[in-house]
């Protein structure tokens, strides 16, 4: 089991009904996890520019585009190590010049 697998595990022990705690108790192997929908105080946006109200909207589709398709079963597995190591290089790269 992955440690991700694992920290959600441990995060829903802590914070989710025994109803939920439940359906998870069988978790032997990595299923994809599905996105929820969790409604929340929306933040105050007044202050931002046009510019930056139009890039937070197509972060949102972006966001949601990425969600459903999670919800197809579409995604796949992604190697966060090399990610991150690969990102690190290139931060250093920029830092270097």
């Amino acid at each position: 089991m992955s440690a991700t697998v694992e920290h959600i595990r441990q995060e829903i022990d802590q914070l989710a009904p025994d109803e939920v705690q439940e359906l998870f108790a069988d978790l032997q192997q990595e299923y994809p996890l599905r996105v929820l929908h969790v409604e929340e105080t929306a933040p105050d946006l007044s202050n931002l520019s046009e510019t930056d109200k139009i890039k937070l909207e197509a972060l949102r589709r972006d966001i949601q585009a990425a969600a459903d398709s999670l919800d197809r079963g579409e995604g796949h597995e992604i190697d966060w190590d090399a990610f991150l190591a690969e990102r690190h290089r290139a931060y250093a790269a920029r830092k270097a010049c």
